[in-house]
């Protein structure tokens, strides 16, 4: 008999759905990525100097320019995060210049006095200072082109490798990120449009950062138009080409006969602009080996495809339609040093991981197919409107390989060996989402946010379990099949916000309210919740230099539901073919605040600290199915995380830029309490607190980058204090230390401006692991020295 887990009465469920629906209909946002700048041009006297020219330039290129009016004012709305450059130009010939950052969200405001005109100078270009901290009471970062640039392997590195370097995160195998004590739960968003939640888990390593114009982090405080993913917010801002067109093609060849050429090209045609771009890489060394020098079976196929057009109708209307595609192909690498029968625990208390013969030929395929439609229109200067909608198809496949895996060569199951098991799975899913977002400034003062979001999946999951035979007699075949079946389930996301940021000169305050709801069907079972966030931040800027920073709030957090299926029928301790997967997750519900204060001590020197503390129910973990990229989610009935972060950025001569930062935290949960068929019954009894196996007391990194005309020496030094292992999380994988070098030239001179780098990668060649197998997580080490060669060519 299906049954149905209704947390919600239908008196509560039609109140939610009246209220989703009244806020999306009356009160369609502007786009998550987007601040304002305004200001009033005055002389010495404090008098306003109208018909002034302001100018809005990223690097050389003019984005908008306004006059100012009457009273001095002038105002550039709809502006993308970022750092700009504003020139002002009086009519009577004085001028003046500055360079400024913008948040999103961010109102920002300069007060410009221009000298007398027997004073005024020709105006050079600003020399390079540390950046001044946003007014936004959240930890947020900004990572510009031209950082991006500066870090070893460049844009060749993926977008995950680059926020890796930011405070807070912490970088694990397989290119996964921790934020803050959270598995997973990153957010990423394409110039403000949220992506459904089965992309984002994979959008990282996804698109090139060669399309990407900068990127936004925000770790704490995020305000209420945020949901559903809360550990952070990834925003990226694609490229907007010149019209003279730009593009590149590039090809990488290095250590483990690792070869990737990439190409893309963009071109602004009137007011149509477009962007598209491909990569693919093969390698001999796919996913981080569970032995550190011996494995086999460990090579990787990837391609990736990206599409973009903008259509600027008018000053008010605009257009983006973006497409892209992604195939990934693994080999699962085993350690042929692996030997049957072990039974000693390792030196940190954990049992040998299962036995994989060396002929086993394990694979993962996945392919991803997404578009977004996104429509913008600014009313005026103080109302904008936008509309998005998402879709995305992926199918997986994962081979079990049975006739290898469970095998002659497989340790032989008795009575008082456990039988093992493994199945092919084949996964297709289709995601569809919708946005809707409306602002409205009232005066200089109120800034009015709304929003809508609505996501619904549709998965399917197909499957054949084997297992082994029980021996005497052991003749073949040595395995059978246990059956077969399909998984079906749905997952609907929906919610609505609305909030307020407040300026009160030095005072910025910002509050909202957003209610979210989950309904999931799986095996028969139904299950709807839905939670209310209310949220609140204060900043206060005791100078336009030192900005102190305060949030709290209540974050909802539904459970992923798509490797729901995978991995409980791929884990160990699989639901048999013939039983509906006992669906009982639950939305993690936090209680999270955070202090900090950003300030440039100096023109060229910025600090920054930061310290956050959340308690949680139904804390969300995830965890790995053997040493293959597959999560799949659990709650523990409680949770609690703490930490403290530093942040460093200084210009220390015009050529030579570094930065650095110091994570210190600590996650914990205790009694697991839903998937229980992942866990053993000793894990299940365990109602300790424990740390989690995603969580890394230090993390530290330190980055910098010399150039001298047309030559670029960049150097990255990462430290670990090591992830968790131990039968109870008890005990950490040895600490390591990185590092990281890049030397590149450009030909500039030569046809096609040439550019010739060298990358490489732990440069002291540390052996070092990311994990060690402990039943929740398979073993993974990073790899040694590796060195690589990039030539790309400019037209």
């Amino acid at each position: 008999m299906p049954c149905n887990t209704h947390r919600l009465s239908i008196r509560g469920r039609r109140a939610i759905l009246t209220a989703l629906v009244a806020a999306g209909w009356s009160l369609p946002a502007l786009a998550a990525n987007l601040g304002i700048v305004h200001g009033t041009v005055h002389d010495e006297s404090g008098h306003p100097i109208p018909g002034t020219e302001v100018k809005l330039l990223r690097g050389a290129t003019q984005l908008d320019a306004h006059g100012t009016d009457v009273a001095g004012h002038f105002e550039f709305e709809q502006v993308p995060f970022g750092k700009y450059r504003v020139t002002f130009a009086a009519p009577d010939g004085r001028m003046d210049d500055r360079e400024v950052l913008i948040a999103s969200g961010d109102v920002l405001e300069l007060d410009v006095t221009l000298p007398t005109l027997q004073e005024t100078v020709t105006v050079e270009a600003p020399k390079r200072e540390a950046p001044r901290p946003p007014t936004n009471p959240s930890s947020a970062t900004q990572i510009q082109r031209e950082d991006i640039l500066a870090l070893p392997r460049g844009d060749s590195a993926s977008v995950n490798d680059i926020l890796a370097t930011q405070p807070g995160f912490v970088f694990d195998s397989l290119g996964q990120l921790y934020v803050r004590g959270n598995h997973g739960n990153l957010q990423y968003q394409l110039d403000g449009v949220p992506l459904p939640e089965s992309v984002s888990g994979l959008f990282g390593q996804f698109l090139s950062p060669k399309l990407v114009e900068n990127i936004e982090v925000i770790t704490g405080g995020l305000p209420a138009e945020y949901g559903q993913r809360l550990s952070g917010l990834v925003n990226l801002n694609s490229r907007r080409p010149p019209a003279e067109g730009e593009g590149q093609a590039e090809l990488l060849y290095g250590s483990y006969n690792t070869v990737t050429p990439s190409a893309f090209y963009g071109q602004k045609l009137g007011s149509v602009s477009y962007m598209t771009g491909a990569s693919f890489t093969w390698t001999n060394r796919g996913i981080d080996p569970p032995n550190p020098a011996t494995y086999v079976w460990d090579k990787s196929q990837q391609g990736r495809v990206f599409a973009k057009v903008d259509f600027d109708f008018n000053d008010r209307d605009h257009l983006t339609a973006l497409i892209a595609y992604s195939h990934n192909q693994f080999q699962i690498p085993v350690d042929p040093t692996q030997v049957p029968g072990a039974t000693q625990p390792d030196q940190y208390g954990n049992p040998p991981p299962p036995y994989f013969p060396p002929n086993s030929q394990q694979t993962e395929k996945e392919n991803d197919l997404f578009g977004i439609l996104s429509y913008r229109h600014d009313f005026d200067a103080s109302k904008s409107l936008r509309v998005a909608a998402v879709v995305r198809y992926s199918t997986a496949t994962f081979f079990g390989d049975p006739a290898a895996v469970l095998g002659p060569a497989q340790e032989p199951c008795t009575a008082d060996i456990e039988c093992r098991g493994t199945s092919n799975l084949d996964r297709k899913a289709v995601d569809v989402g919708l946005v809707a977002d409306y602002l409205q400034r009232f005066g200089d003062q109120h800034t009015l946010k709304f929003g809508l979001t609505f996501n619904q999946l549709w998965g399917t999951s197909t499957y054949q379990s084997y297992a082994q035979l029980v021996t005497p007699p052991p003749p073949p075949p040595y395995y059978g099949s246990t059956g077969q079946g399909t998984d079906s389930p749905t997952n609907t996301l929906g919610g609505a916000y609305v909030q307020d940021r407040w300026s009160l000169g030095k005072l910025t305050l910002t509050g909202g309210l957003r209610v979210d709801f989950q309904a999931v069907s799986l095996g028969g079972t139904t299950s709807t919740e839905a939670g209310v966030s209310p949220r609140l931040g204060a900043s206060y800027a005791f100078t336009p230099d030192v900005v102190a920073h305060a949030f709290i709030g209540l974050l909802w957090v539904p459970p992923s539901v798509l490797d729901v299926t995978a991995g409980a029928r791929l884990s160990p301790n699989a639901v048999p073919p013939d039983q509906p997967i006992p669906y009982d997750l639950k939305a993690e519900k936090d209680t999270y605040a955070e202090v900090g204060v950003r300030a440039r001590v100096l023109p060229p020197l910025a600090l920054g600290l930061t310290l956050w503390g959340r308690v949680s129910k139904d804390q969300l973990d995830e965890t790995e199915i053997g040493n293959t990229g597959i999560t799949t989610p659990f709650n523990y009935s409680q949770g609690r995380a703490a930490g403290v972060e530093l942040t460093l950025d200084a210009v220390i001569t015009q050529n030579l830029t570094a930065f650095g930062n110091v994570s210190l935290g600590t996650a914990q949960g205790k009694g697991i309490s839903s998937a229980l068929y992942l866990f053993t019954p000793e894990e299940q009894a365990n109602q300790n607190w424990q740390t989690l196996d995603h969580a890394q007391t230090w993390t530290a990194n330190a980055g910098m980058a010399y150039r001298v005309g047309d030559t670029l020496v960049s150097g990255l030094l990462a430290y670990a204090s090591g992830l968790r292992t131990g039968a109870d999380n008890d005990s950490h994988v040895p600490g390591w230390v990185r590092v990281d070098l890049t030397l590149s030239h450009d030909f500039r001179n030569l046809p096609l401006r040439p550019t010739v780098a060298i990358d490489i990668i732990n440069l002291f060649d540390a052996t070092y692991a990311y994990r060690i197998y402990n039943g929740f997580n398979g073993s993974h080490w990073a790899s040694g020295r590796s060195v690589y060669v990039r030539t790309a060519v400019y037209f």
